[in-house]
């Protein structure tokens, strides 16, 4: 299977500039279910860590990995001027060893929208299940076919001045979207006054889905309680034409 090439080091150097930190109610949401756990909890695709590293400083034992070098190097650079030892690795979602279980494994931020293929999704699926407790939850967000781009075919673009003076410029281009799959052509550029030093592009796509199309493939894999949630709001369910959606799911 072929791995894309995604969160290069310009795009991991976007991102931090770009989103730093995540929505108060988005790490809330999942705070609520970190404060819950009653066991070891597993952040796949962490990123650098805009999650993991606060929920480390709270106190809870969280442990991470991603298929980004670039973002785990960011990841460790924050922690070490925080003084902070996370367990993180590099590796892809399906080829964890199930050698260790967890009581909670949660993914933010739609990163399970990354699965494209329908035999790969059912693959990552069943390794979450493999890695779970008995009892133990599985809680993440996804996009819908209702948060489909209102505008395509447009290049936008913002840019974040370095420390150095430096700039990092991300220019996008969104693509109609194809069999519920969203495209963003993005550039990225490290500029020095008017010279480019350094050019990254990535082919950014994610799987929208359907309001319930993902309950029938979480029956598939084995779990025995499933519950739709507002997004982010675990006291509610959510409504018909959502754009994202958060699910609850209990081995």
């Amino acid at each position: 299977m072929n791995k894309p090439s995604l969160y290069l080091s310009l795009c991991t150097e976007f991102f931090d500039l770009d989103k730093p930190k995540a929505s108060l109610e988005e790490y809330a949401f999942f705070h609520h279910y970190i404060a819950q756990s009653c066991g070891p909890i597993l952040e796949p695709m962490c990123g650098s860590g805009r999650y993991l590293i606060p929920y480390l400083e709270e106190g809870f034992d969280v442990e991470g990995f991603d298929s980004s070098p670039f973002m785990l190097q960011a990841l460790h650079t924050k922690c070490a001027q925080k003084n902070l030892t996370p367990r993180v690795w590099e590796q892809f979602l399906e080829g964890v060893p199930a050698t260790k279980q967890y009581n909670l494994i949660f993914i933010p931020d739609s990163s399970f929208c990354l699965f494209l293929d329908a035999a790969h999704i059912k693959m990552c699926l069943q390794k979450i299940y493999s890695l779970l407790q008995t009892g133990g939850t599985f809680v993440f967000d996804l996009e819908t076919v209702y948060a489909v781009p209102e505008r395509t075919g447009v290049w936008q673009g913002k840019a974040y001045k370095k420390r150095d003076g430096s700039t990092i410029m991300c220019s996008t281009l969104t693509l109609p979207v194809d069999n519920n799959v969203a495209t963003v052509i993005c550039r990225y550029e490290l500029i020095d006054k008017t010279d480019i030093l350094k050019t990254e592009m990535e082919y950014f796509q994610i799987k929208l889905y359907y309001p319930t199309e993902m309950d029938t493939l979480l029956k598939e894999v084995g779990f025995s309680q499933i519950k739709r949630v507002a997004a982010y709001d675990h006291d509610n369910s959510p409504s018909a034409h959502d754009y994202t959606i958060a699910y609850e799911c209990i081995r």
